[in-house]
């Protein structure tokens, strides 16, 4: 990618950019510096001075970044349909479709996104400043970011010039788009474990400022409760930066499906979040009327109705899964069976429905009584998809009833469909391991800050008590050794709390990025993740005044 190719996208000259966009971003990181110097010189004294020179320099690298992190958000978002794409393509062409009503159609499809836009500029060109369609798709592939829609471009125009059959190219192209889109999935599994190992250290560096913060005070007479805060407000904003940039590198590839039909599925999600919010509220009036309980147990007791949701949306998700697993035999076979029947495909889903396709059986019945109503076939279709509860269930069963209708044999569309699906269903495999891999590092991360945290806490805790009771000699006192007076301890350990609860939501939110779960069912390793914050604070505590022989 280049600056080039990114002022194109932009729609904007360079000149002009620099003008309209980064020289008032600049100029705001220079006054706005000089206004701190001016009105507070008193706060930036010593190495503190530095502070507000540093805003500048982040205006700067942020004007001359922005035209690349657009380019890169816009490329991946191509990427990432890239193998949607390849197969309508495909799909399409079985129908002996013109070329350029090929394009047309794709263009159509809102689902592709940047994808879409790009492809219609192809069309634009084509019909409305009458150049050839090999032309129009070298002069897009010069301007696209994504380099797997550019080589595929450049492949399409070198064929279409050389008088290759469109058919036979994008049946070849099935096989090498989808290799691309392979080591873009693998190289961003890659990314998920370098990012592991990232978090990890960040949080092991956290965990020692938050120790530093609680133990300094009784050396330097700081205040514990205003270090703390910081540690707070440091510890959660590096989890939701982690949060923001592991999402930025993950492929958009949701699980569930983002029809804006209400499933029984989703209606049985939606109701029991009122059941999982008042089991929090009616927990938390038990909790509060018995009064004598860890706050740790108690914060961690109040939060486990959640769990409810989450087991409702981990129970459907599994059910998607298996239809997921079981759509390429269904497809394959329905094609098949189609094309032994001359293409109608009412009678083939009829012979199908003695066959048992697990979780989806019951959704293949429900589309054959639809049909046979001769009322809607699409709309029929369409909600079969949408039942299923999966988006690339949603997104291939839309490109199989196009062909078809088209013309398109269905035997052949099946097998094309079928083939790419399998392939990403073995990818979601591999995402899923990874983020079972997560889970583990994440829960030990949890219980390994837990730990350390609360005996850094029971050790200042323990020594205030103890040297508080000591008597001094005439003339000196317990400031001149330690201060014992740094803060209220049961305050630290709500702020020790608020990291640990905040840190396991970011966590729990993290492992549904990573393997493209719904959010809601986040709340299972959220709860999970609390109780061994409360175990370890309990256990923590009691261990350490034991260990000192302190009751």
């Amino acid at each position: 990618m280049s600056y080039e190719k990114a002022f194109k996208n932009l729609g904007m000259e360079p000149k002009a950019y620099f003008k309209k966009f980064a020289l008032p971003i600049i100029l705001f990181g220079f006054v706005f510096s000089f206004l701190m110097y001016a009105i507070l010189p008193s706060l930036f004294v010593g190495s503190a001075k530095a502070i507000p020179a540093i805003i500048p320099i982040v205006c700067i690298i942020f004007a001359f970044s922005y035209p690349m992190s657009i380019l890169g958000a816009k490329a991946a978002r191509i990427d990432n349909n890239m193998h949607y794409y390849i197969t309508q393509m495909g799909s399409i062409a079985t129908a002996e479709t013109p070329r350029l009503d090929i394009m047309r159609i794709v263009s159509e499809n809102k689902d592709y996104q940047e994808l879409a836009d790009e492809t219609k500029k192809i069309y634009d060109l084509v019909v409305v400043w009458h150049l050839s369609l090999a032309e129009s798709c070298r002069f897009i592939s010069k301007r696209t970011p994504s380099i797997i829609f550019e080589d595929f471009l450049d492949r399409f125009s070198h064929a279409l010039q050389s008088g290759e059959d469109v058919k036979t190219f994008l049946f070849a192209e099935q096989n090498v788009v989808m290799n691309e889109y392979e080591s873009m999935y693998n190289g961003a599994l890659y990314a998920v474990e370098v990012i592991k190992e990232l978090f990890v250290s960040l949080v092991m560096s956290l965990i020692f400022m938050a120790s530093f913060a609680i133990i300094m005070p009784v050396i330097t007479g700081m205040n514990a409760e205003l270090l703390m805060g910081i540690v707070v407000v440091v510890f959660l904003v590096t989890d939701l930066v982690m949060l923001m940039f592991t999402k930025s590198k993950i492929p958009k590839d949701p699980l569930w499906s983002r029809s804006n039909v209400l499933t029984d599925d989703k209606l049985k999600l939606y109701r029991s979040i009122p059941i999982s919010i008042a089991g929090c509220i009616f927990v938390f009036i038990l909790v509060t009327l018995y009064g004598e309980m860890d706050t740790s147990i108690a914060v961690a007791m109040v939060l486990t109705p959640l769990v409810y949701t989450g087991h409702i949306a981990r129970k459907i998700e599994k059910s998607i899964k298996r239809k997921d697993e079981n759509f390429p035999a269904f497809i394959r076979s329905l094609g098949s069976s189609a094309g032994a029947r001359g293409g109608v495909i009412d009678e083939a889903l009829k012979a199908l429905r003695a066959h048992d396709f697990g979780p989806l059986t019951r959704d293949v019945n429900n589309l054959y009584k639809m049909l046979i109503t001769r009322i809607d076939k699409i709309g029929s279709w369409s909600y079969f998809a949408s039942n299923t509860g999966s988006n690339l269930i949603q997104r291939f069963c839309v490109m199989f009833v196009e062909a078809t209708n088209l013309g398109g044999k269905p035997e052949i569309v099946s097998d094309i469909i079928a083939t790419n699906f399998h392939r990403i269903v073995n990818l979601r495999k591999k995402r899923n391991q990874s983020a079972g891999s997560l889970v583990g590092v994440l829960y030990g991360l949890t219980a390994g800050i837990g730990f350390t945290m609360y005996i850094s806490l029971g050790v200042v805790g323990l020594m205030q008590d103890m040297f508080t009771a000591v008597d001094m000699p005439p003339g000196m006192s317990m400031g001149m050794v330690l201060y014992t007076e740094v803060g209220n301890i049961d305050t630290l350990a709500n702020m020790v709390m608020l990291i640990m609860v905040g840190h396991s939501l970011m966590s729990a939110l993290l492992i549904r990025i990573v393997d493209g779960g719904h959010m809601l069912s986040s709340t299972i390793d959220f709860v999970i993740m609390v109780w061994i914050s409360g175990v370890s604070a309990v256990f923590t505590m009691a261990g350490v005044a034991s260990l000192l022989g302190i009751s």
